[in-house]
Parts: structure tokens; C-alpha cells; sequence
């Protein structure tokens, strides 16, 4: 049996799902509700669906964003997700997860474990992955960039951990760099989004819906002109709230970010005022709401690492926070750092406020920053922060990896993930590192296997191959 209610709420949290719940009647044993909403960050809107007091996972609607794991938690208890963009590793989910009941003495080595033929060999050299369902399954799928032999490869998911060999590999013009899975045609089926080095445009993939993708005519996007192209960062997401997928690329040579609008049928038009000025040296990008009002922001970093580095060091001690200003432009705050050359960031809820605070790792140093939100726009650095990694971390995600309701950092470390474990206020202690392989500088996040737990995907380039960690 199934039942259905509605409502229009941009977030998900423990009040609105009651609120939901109560206009269907107590929920009975045995029957599934689901509670569906519509928001600006998908045109079909989304669908939870809540099993017996359980949030389980996000499905339906006509995704631009792949299937995303919800962690499951007793309803009291629900860690939600404000789902803000489909992305690889440089673009993130602001997440936010409430109290929970793990014990919090569980063992540090027993967070993870290796799936099922786990390493995954990939003998023409593994880059950059993204996680989706490329194959409309409802199970998720792996896109790997192969910058060696200019292409992208699929491994179709089985949806306990474990992945097929190669389903699809498609040639691309260029080697690929950062990608982004997005439906960028409203057709329902996950496209892909390729930049590289050394060009300002953007590839596009469209994708069939079996696995399958194909260079439409207009590919690749040029993002803007310019003389020294050097892209590292790329987001698909709804900038404009129109419902339709825009492209955000990092122009790191330029110290600016460009934005293209999607017009929903898979054209792009530069959006006015783009590019936009950021710190020196930016790499991938965060995106996210952090104000609350509904817009889509961004958080860029400042690496540093551009031919003028003396002089950019001194401008490097701050993230740039681009706050949309509701018409399309965007409003630049500076946010001082205590530690300078901030390299990834992710924007998720550390401290279960509710409100978004963004985490960042540092160009070639140890220092874990924590910046904790107002919902407001403003943000200010944690006590104790900067955390010490260990080892310079390069991507990261945040996750609740010991169970125990609060959330947690994972940073790609080189040779290993780097696990930073929350107290729930903002703090971090070092947890176990995780053993991968050589040149695991990218990681992503997604429910492999259905059990409700994050598992963790990393690429590890120099190793060639993929290490599979699911969640315990």
C-alpha cells in the first residue's frame, strides 16, 4: 500500500516531515508514505520516502541530480539533506545531521571496509569520478575520467557495492579534468559536464539513459574569453532559479568564476556579469544556500599557486563568499582565515544548528579550517580551528562516518582518507586514516549498497585503479 502527501518546502527538516506526516493520518505499519514537495532545485520535484519512521533515500522526479543517500535514523532522530546540485568531487550537498544513537565508543578501524573487488583495477590510469545513476536502475553508477586515453568510462552499479566492468567508454576531444552529472536537456537522464586544463570551454555529454553518452553539436560551452585558460573547478546547478541546470566553471589563471544559464533543452548563454572575481589562484568551488533565502551561493577558495605567488600570498588568507543577490548577480565577502591557500571547500551543517558552515583543506599543509555559519550569510572561524589533518589533505565531504549523529570530515590525503571526527559543536579530533593507494587526491560520497550508510569512492591515480569503502 502507498499513500502520498504534498507540500512546497525548500528544506526537508524533522518539523516539516511531521507537519507532512500529520496530513496523511499516524503512519501504519507496513504502508509506505511519501512525502513530496517541490523547490527550486529540481523541475519535477524531489520524493523522500519515509519506510515505517525512517528517511531512506531520495528517488523520482526528472533528476538533474543523481539518487543521493539519506542517512537513517529513527524519525526524531532524521539527518536531512538540502540537496543543492548534482556534482563530482568539487561540488557538495549541504548536509545536516541531528543527534543520533551510535555508540560512541565504537572501534576507529571498523568506519569502513572494502567492497567487493575493491581496489577496481583501471589500467589506462583513473581521474576524476562522479557518482549517478546513469542508467535510470536506481542504483548508482560510477563516470571515471581516463585523461590518458581522452575519454570517460561507465561502471554500472549493482547496488550492493560492487560494479560491473566498463559498460560505456566515450572519446572526448580533450583529456578530461572535473566533471559534473546533471540533466541538462530535461529529459530525465543524467548528462555529463567535462572541463580541462587548458581550454575555457565546457564539454557536454548527453546522456541516453542506459549507460550510454554522446557530444551534441554544441559542445563543448565557452565559458568566457580570455588568453590564459586554466580550468579547476566546475558545478551544474540552478543559479537562477528558473528550474533549469546552469553551468559554474573556476577559471584559476584568472582568479574569476564563470557562469553560463542552461535554457533547459541543452543550450547555454553567458549569464550577465559573468565572470566573476574571486581570490587568487581558485580551485573547485563550493555551492550551496547559504543564507537561506532560496539562492544558490558560492564559496571559492585561493590556492595561491599561480605564476605570481610572493604577491599572491598575502591575498590568499581569505575565502571568497559570493552571495546571490536574488537577480541573477552576486555580492563578494571576503571571509578571513587564520591559515592562508584554502584548496577544497564544502559547505555542510558541522555543528546540527541548521544553519550551513563550510570546511576547508589548505594548499600543501596539514590545516583543516572550520567556518561556522550564521544562516545568515556571515561566518566566522571555529575555536580551535585550524584542525591539524596530519597530512595536507586535497577533497574532502562530510559525513557522519562513526554513527554517532555528528558530523564528520573525510579528506583525501595522497595515500589514504583523512578522518577528522566531530564532536557536533564545530570541533574535530583525528580519527583512523584509511588506507587507498598512491595519488588518492579526489573522493566522492553516495548510499553504494542501500544500507543508509555513506560509502566512499576514491580515485587513485597513481595506483590506477578505484578504492570502494563502504560504510559499517
Amino acid at each position: 500500500m502507498k499513500r502520498t502527501i504534498g507540500g512546497r518546502k525548500n528544506i526537508l527538516s524533522n518539523d516539516n516531515l511531521k507537519t507532512l506526516l500529520q496530513k496523511s493520518g499516524p503512519a501504519k505499519k507496513g504502508i509506505e508514505t511519501s512525502a513530496s514537495w517541490e523547490g527550486w532545485f529540481t523541475p519535477a520535484g524531489l520524493t523522500k520516502k519515509i519506510h515505517w519512521g525512517t528517511l531512506s533515500r531520495a528517488s523520482g522526479g526528472k533528476p538533474p541530480f543523481p539518487t543521493c543517500a539519506i542517512l537513517q535514523e529513527p524519525l526524531k532522530h532524521i539527518g536531512h539533506r538540502m540537496l543543492v546540485m548534482s556534482a563530482t568531487l568539487s561540488l557538495f550537498l549541504f548536509t545536516s545531521c541531528q543527534t543520533g544513537t551510535a555508540n560512541n565508543t565504537q572501534e576507529q578501524h571498523s568506519l569502513v571496509s572494502n567492497a567487493p573487488g575493491s581496489p577496481i583495477s583501471i589500467p589506462d590510469g583513473s581521474g576524476p569520478v562522479a557518482i549517478g545513476d546513469v542508467n535510470n536502475d536506481k542504483k548508482p553508477d560510477l563516470v571515471l575520467a581516463l585523461s590518458k586515453t581522452k575519454s570517460v568510462t561507465v561502471l554500472l552499479g549493482k547496488g550492493d557495492g560492487q560494479f560491473s566492468a566498463s559498460a560505456s567508454t566515450t572519446k572526448v576531444p580533450d583529456s578530461p579534468g572535473e566533471m559534473a552529472l546533471g540533466d541538462v536537456n530535461g529529459d530525465g537522464k543524467l548528462d555529463l559536464a567535462i572541463v580541462t586544463h587548458d581550454s575555457y570551454g565546457a564539454m557536454l555529454l548527453l546522456g541516453d539513459g542506459k549507460g550510454g553518452f554522446t557530444v551534441p553539436p554544441n559542445s563543448p560551452i565557452v565559458m568566457k574569453a580570455g588568453q590564459t585558460p586554466h580550468t579547476h573547478g566546475l558545478a551544474l546547478a540552478d543559479m537562477n532559479r528558473d528550474n533549469k541546470v546552469d553551468l559554474v566553471t573556476v577559471n584559476n589563471a584568472d582568479n574569476d568564476i564563470s557562469i553560463a544559464l542552461g535554457d533547459g533543452r541543452g543550450s547555454f548563454t553567458i549569464a550577465p556579469g559573468s565572470p566573476f572575481a574571486v581570490g587568487p589562484s581558485p580551485y573547485p568551488l563550493a555551492v550551496g544556500d547559504v543564507n537561506g533565502d532560496g539562492w544558490l551561493d558560492i564559496v571559492a577558495t585561493a590556492s595561491a599557486t599561480g605564476p605570481s605567488r610572493t604577491q599572491q600570498l598575502p591575498l590568499s588568507r581569505a575565502l571568497t563568499l559570493l552571495l546571490s543577490d536574488g537577480r541573477g548577480g552576486f555580492r563578494s565577502i571576503q571571509l578571513p582565515l587564520r591559515t592562508g591557500e584554502p584548496w577544497f571547500a564544502v559547505i555542510s551543517d558541522v555543528n546540527g544548528d541548521r544553519k550551513p558552515d563550510i570546511v576547508a583543506t589548505h594548499h600543501e599543509l596539514n590545516e583543516l579550517t572550520v567556518m561556522m555559519g550564521d544562516g545568515q550569510g556571515g561566518f566566522v572561524e571555529a575555536g580551535g580551528s585550524p584542525f591539524d589533518l596530519g597530512h595536507y589533505g586535497f577533497s574532502a565531504v562530510c559525513a557522519d562516518v562513526n554513527r554517532d549523529g555528528k558530523m564528520d570530515v573525510i579528506a583525501a590525503g595522497g595515500d589514504s582518507l583523512l578522518v577528522m571526527l566531530g564532536d557536533g559543536r564545530g570541533r574535530f579530533a583525528p580519527g583512523p586514516k584509511i588506507p587507498t593507494g598512491q595519488g588518492t587526491w579526489r573522493l566522492d560520497g553516495a548510499d553504494l549498497n542501500g544500507d543508509g550508510k555513506m560509502d566512499l569512492v576514491t580515485s587513485n591515480s597513481e595506483s590506477s585503479n578505484l578504492s570502494v569503502l563502504l560504510g559499517r
